[in-house]
């Protein structure tokens, strides 16, 4: 019997959870084997709740940032088929995905909403990129030059952000030579997931694009990849394993401390997931009054800039 009712409490704690969501590129209108490119000078596009920022220059007619494209063409190498993606469709056999190319000067960012919460994207290389790198071009070497022993790479750094501040930075490599063994070496061809979850609090994320082959222009390798499926959740963040909120002494008989706890909302639940208690704390190291709760488990909710912390509570 009490394992059915603990079952009940954390149901009822675990509704508080997040939405997952994907901004998938499919809800974008686009026909097969064409492209937008912002052009129609809108400086950007939303596909599920996500904002992802375009430059289109009118002088040159081109374009940076982030576009959106349905071209499959994996076997014709150079600019002229930047709008490609060399795994040949979008994630999981979809139409569309996304291209990115800095514009340099300009900040080239992903927004999300207040309470949204990114968990990663799919990433792979452009048929440009990948081409330039297995066979080398005009501009770009051969990545592991003739003899397959050069330490190249193509790196991928992404940049978290909160409110203008720095959170975190991932690195991914679109292709990686480093190896001793060069049969490891490897140019990443199909869609892989990229976890960023350790800047999962971000509302903006920024790119940028680095390689070991340069020249006196700047970077020679061309500083392209494709996204697809931006996981992320929407609503309140709920982290039952968050530790920079503590509740002690925990089992208690009558009174709990709660730090880290200013401007947040303390709920206690008992295990058949009714609300016992709610109130607004105010102090950074609280006291909560417990004496009058019957011996048990309880679950103990605190609300706090967007991010819900749930601890397990015993009363004796």
């Amino acid at each position: 019997m009490k394992k059915k009712l603990l079952l009940i409490a954390i149901i009822a704690i675990t509704n508080l959870s997040l939405v997952k969501a994907q901004a998938n590129f499919d809800d974008l209108q686009l026909a097969p084997d064409t492209f937008w490119n912002g052009s129609d000078l809108s400086g950007g596009f939303t596909t599920g709740n996500v904002f992802f920022k375009n430059y289109y220059d009118t002088n040159y007619y081109s374009w940076s940032g982030f576009c959106y494209s349905s071209k499959t063409d994996t076997t014709t190498a150079g600019w002229a088929n930047q709008y490609s993606t060399i795994a040949g469709s979008g994630y999981n056999g979809s139409q569309n995905f996304g291209i990115y190319y800095p514009s340099y000067g300009q900040a080239v960012y992903i927004k999300l909403n207040n309470n949204e919460h990114i968990s990663g994207f799919y990433v792979t290389n452009s048929t440009y990129a990948y081409l330039s790198m297995r066979d080398g071009d005009s501009y770009a070497k051969k990545f592991g030059g003739t003899s397959g022993d050069d330490p190249d790479w193509f790196k991928l750094k992404i940049f978290g952000y909160q409110n203008g501040n720095l959170i975190d930075t991932v690195v991914f490599y679109l292709a990686d030579f480093r190896f001793t063994n060069n049969s490891q070496d490897y140019i990443v061809k199909d869609w892989t997931f990229v976890d960023l979850s350790s800047i999962n609090n971000s509302d903006s994320i920024t790119f940028a694009l680095s390689s070991t082959d340069n020249g006196q222009y700047g970077m020679n390798t061309p500083a392209y990849f494709c996204i697809d499926n931006l996981e992320y959740t929407t609503g309140i963040k709920n982290n039952i394993s968050d530790n920079k909120v503590n509740i002690y002494p925990n089992p208690a008989k009558d009174i709990i401390n709660i730090n880290n706890s200013n401007n947040s909302v303390l709920s206690i639940f008992d295990i058949t997931g009714k609300q016992i208690l709610c109130k607004k704390l105010n102090s950074n190291n609280s006291k909560i009054n417990v004496s009058n709760l019957l011996s048990g488990v309880y679950f103990v909710k605190i609300a706090k800039s967007n991010v819900v912390t749930t601890k397990k509570l015993i009363i004796e």
